[in-house]
């Protein structure tokens, strides 16, 4: 049996610097400045394009729901428009217990999808011997809870966003309506392409805001 303490001594810990951390081999990267540069650039895009959105989406989402029943429009600014677009909430997106008691309170449509099923408690995946007991006999050698369930799953019905829209009550449209839907917008920049750079240089190095 070797020596865990003799072999402990061979793995020798790094060499760091003063400042505590491990001195790295260094090689000369061809285009890394440039590779930096556009990493850092789209992150800062990133951010505002994040921000953009939540604004422009919060402003086409109060046209929604004062019109009841429109699915999209056409958002415009100066040169510049935008298919604006409000869209059923997709099928893979489970509703919660919250979700679903709210939706079903104001009388909007919910299903249930065929995701719910059985399956092996994950504590018995791996008990090769029960398995095989499993395969041979199942009634009266497996435990109790070696099968689990998901549990009925739901999602938003067929109509369920035009009958959100049609909700009377302003505040339980909007609730609603948040939970059955998603946005979408197509834009299409009618500005040139100077422009669009001008506006890239404001959000990359945004000028500092006067006291």
């Amino acid at each position: 049996m070797s020596n865990m303490f003799a072999a402990a001594k061979e793995k020798q810990p790094a060499k760091t610097t003063g400042k505590g951390k491990a001195t790295k081999p260094q090689f000369n990267i061809d285009s890394l400045r440039e590779y930096a540069a556009l990493k850092n650039a789209a992150k800062q895009i990133d951010t505002a394009l994040e921000t953009l959105k939540e604004e422009v989406n919060e402003q086409a989402f109060e046209i929604f729901l004062n019109s009841q029943n429109k699915a999209s429009f056409q958002g415009i600014e100066e040169d510049t428009t935008a298919s604006l677009q409000l869209r059923k909430r997709t099928s893979r997106s489970t509703l919660t217990e919250a979700e679903q008691a709210l939706l079903e309170s104001h009388g909007v449509s919910i299903k249930k999808t065929e995701d719910s099923r059985f399956y092996i408690n994950g504590r018995y995946s791996d008990d090769m011997e029960l398995l095989g007991k499993v395969s041979d006999a199942l009634e009266g050698i497996v435990p109790e809870d070696f099968l689990g369930h998901t549990g009925d799953k739901y999602v938003v019905g067929d109509d369920s966003l035009n009958e959100a829209l049609r909700i009377d009550d302003e505040d339980a449209r909007r609730d609603v309506t948040k939970v059955v839907s998603t946005q979408a917008a197509r834009c299409n920049f009618g500005g040139s392409n100077e422009e669009a750079l001008r506006i890239l240089n404001d959000v990359i190095f945004p000028k500092p805001k006067s006291a």
